[in-house]
């Protein structure tokens, strides 16, 4: 019974805390988000392919370098790792405040302001919470769809720069 509580509190702050962090990103970092959006609406596809392959890189990379740590006793090389890891949850943090604006934008087609990203980050949060079917389906398929994007984003972007 202690843990259902525990749940019925954690649930709604877990959705307050991501519309709150996605409201931000949006707010500081726009013209990223944007790029990432538009790469998820307009290649879903290779957006989750792209996703995919960078996933399971860099986790072999982090695999490599934990094991490299662990047989050779250097330790401080798990700071590599770590910061590998920060590397893969940032861009998944954006690839996620992209999808969410567009569920947002689907949800509440013509909204204006904050009101999509707002519903969109509930939705989401809601449907990745449902058992089975959310957590190893929804999520991992927003996740990477957005990691992807966000990778895809940040190519086009040196394609951009190199042609300028």
């Amino acid at each position: 019974m202690d843990q259902l509580l525990g749940l019925l509190i954690a649930v709604p702050l877990l959705g307050a805390t991501l519309v709150g962090l996605f409201v931000v990103m949006s707010a500081l970092f726009t013209s990223w988000i944007a790029r990432t959006r538009e790469a998820a609406e307009t290649q879903a596809a290779r957006s989750f392919l792209v996703g995919l392959v960078n996933l399971i890189f860099v986790g072999a990379l982090i695999a490599a370098v934990i094991a490299l740590a662990d047989n050779t006793g250097l330790d401080f090389v798990i700071v590599v790792a770590v910061l590998l890891a920060a590397v893969l949850v940032i861009g998944i943090t954006f690839g996620l405040a992209a999808m969410a604006q567009i569920v947002g934008a689907r949800i509440l087609p013509g909204g204006r302001g904050l009101r999509p990203l707002i519903w969109g980050t509930v939705a989401l949060t809601l449907g990745c919470l449902t058992p089975y079917v959310g957590w190893f389906g929804l999520l991992p398929y927003v996740a990477l769809r957005g990691l992807g994007a966000f990778v895809l984003a940040l190519y086009s972007r040196r394609r951009r720069v190199e042609a300028a």
